[in-house]
């Protein structure tokens, strides 16, 4: 037997173990709700409706089953239960605008993937960065940054690295210029998460913390309204990190023979395709902008009209085949039963219980942004260890939002903040975009941490800051 088939041995042993542990706490939480009695405030729906949501909690943290399988269930135990009256209210998450919109998520990853867009973005942008090591570790940055703006942030660090790697294995990073590898992989996984927040399709989490804001208050968040503080955040970020992750590892000087290894741009003529698919992208953020002012703009209805126009003839920017083989059916399916058991939690009177025992804790006697700083440090802290980004917003999302509500500012400044501390941590490798980063072995654990703590302090005041103040002129208040 290998070494590497013995190393595989015990890290798939782990995982099994890992995945039978969540089995069987699920089982247990979901049938001590069972057999609690109803009670004054929760009646035994409400119950239910609570440790199914639990059920699908532990079985997100612990990778029981797959994400989107979990989100499944969950929807299949709201209907088999009896916990919601009808089928049709048991499967409603499904029918919400939010997933609908995850599909043209889907379709502006898929033409990313397809097309040389993204790479002659990069490519583009690192040609001019010079023979200076910290210039091109800034330009793939801001490079990856713009591209995880429409399309996943995993998909964006995956197009990155590939760009990188080249480079980082000519001049042999590992062993010449590690400081250098470390600054680019960091930097590259770093700009993909604050870029996938910069539009409200960036990143699947803006989709589902936006349609928990509409399923709860009924309000929605447009796209102008979502891309300010989102470029803000991204304007003052991406310098920061870029500096942080230079002064903690200064990275090598360059030679000139190996800045013209990434001088080259891609001199290569678009293709009609590339042509077809930049045009598509242009209308389609000019619609979302438009929505601001055109009420039958609204997002969903952008995304559906413009998924419909990729496949039409003589324009053809995809096929059903490649539609199919976008990665995120199971994202669909995620968010669909988060959804559904949300809409639970709320009929049943669950959510309403939450928040009022949440704001009887004695929050609300704090400063609200003061209050707003804390619940964001602690849901960052927790997202760095257990990744289980649709178990965080289930627990945070509502009763957080009530307290917003009640304290007189809007409950849409919290779906947004909720949506960027779930999309990845700086401190460990565990959310996605890192892992891809992480696997490539330009850096350890103890060095992510050691530039990642000041990026995670920086970055969770900023976004508060930045979306309680500026969220707080253009978000709608609940009424």
């Amino acid at each position: 037997m290998s070494n590497e088939k013995a190393a595989k041995k015990p890290a798939a042993k782990k995982g099994f173990t890992k995945r039978l542990i969540g089995l069987i706490l699920g089982i247990i939480a979901l049938a001590v709700c069972a057999f609690m009695p109803a009670t004054a405030d929760l009646s035994h729906e409400a119950i239910m409706s609570l440790g199914i949501l639990l059920l699908a909690i532990i079985f997100w943290i612990c990778d029981t089953l797959p994400a989107g399988v979990t989100g499944l269930l969950g929807a299949i135990l709201l209907c088999v239960l009896g916990v919601v009256p009808k089928f049709a209210d048991a499967w409603s998450g499904f029918t919400s605008a939010t997933v609908w919109f995850i599909f043209g998520v889907f379709v502006m990853t898929a033409i990313m993937i397809k097309t040389s867009l993204g790479r002659r973005l990069v490519t583009a942008l690192v040609s001019k960065a010079g023979t200076k090591a910290k210039s091109v570790v800034l330009a793939y940055m801001i490079a990856t940054a713009i591209v995880s703006m429409f399309m996943t942030d995993t998909g964006a660090v995956s197009v990155g690295m590939a760009l990188a790697l080249p480079f980082l294995k000519a001049i042999n990073a590992k062993e010449n210029k590690p400081n250098l590898g470390r600054c680019l992989a960091m930097g590259i996984a770093f700009a993909a998460i604050i870029g996938g927040f910069i539009t409200p399709f960036g990143h699947s989490l803006n989709i589902l913390c936006a349609g928990l804001l509409t399923s709860t208050y009924g309000l929605s968040i447009g796209f102008f309204e979502w891309f300010v503080p989102g470029l803000i955040i991204a304007v003052v970020m991406i310098p920061v990190l870029w500096i942080i992750l230079c002064k903690v590892f200064p990275p090598e000087s360059l030679t000139e023979e190996e800045a013209a290894l990434i001088a080259k741009k891609d001199d290569e003529p678009m293709s009609a395709l590339d042509i077809k698919s930049l045009i598509y992208m242009i209308v389609l953020v000019v619609g979302f902008i438009a929505g601001n002012w055109v009420p039958i703009l609204t997002n969903v209805n952008v995304i559906i009209v413009m998924l419909a126009v990729a496949f039409v003839p003589g324009i053809d920017i995809l096929n059903w085949k490649e539609f199919e083989s976008a990665e995120g059916w199971g994202v669909i399916l995620m968010v669909g039963g988060v959804m559904c058991m949300a809409n639970a939690c709320a009929s049943t009177g669950v959510a309403a219980y939450l928040v009022n025992l949440f704001l009887s804790s004695g929050i609300l006697g704090m400063n609200t942004l003061v209050a707003l700083i804390i619940i964001m440090a602690v849901a960052y802290v927790i997202h760095t260890f257990v990744p289980a980004a649709p178990a965080l917003c289930a627990l945070f999302v509502p009763p957080v939002m009530g307290f917003c509500v009640a304290a007189g500012v809007s409950p849409a400044i919290f779906a947004m903040l909720m949506a960027s501390v779930t999309a990845g941590s700086f401190l460990m490798p565990f959310s996605p975009p890192m892992m891809v980063s992480y696997s490539e072995g330009y850096y350890a654990t103890t060095e992510l941490t050691r530039a990642g703590w000041l990026c995670s302090v920086i970055y969770v005041l900023v976004e508060v800051l930045v979306i309680y103040f500026i969220g707080g002129f253009m978000l709608p208040l609940a009424a």
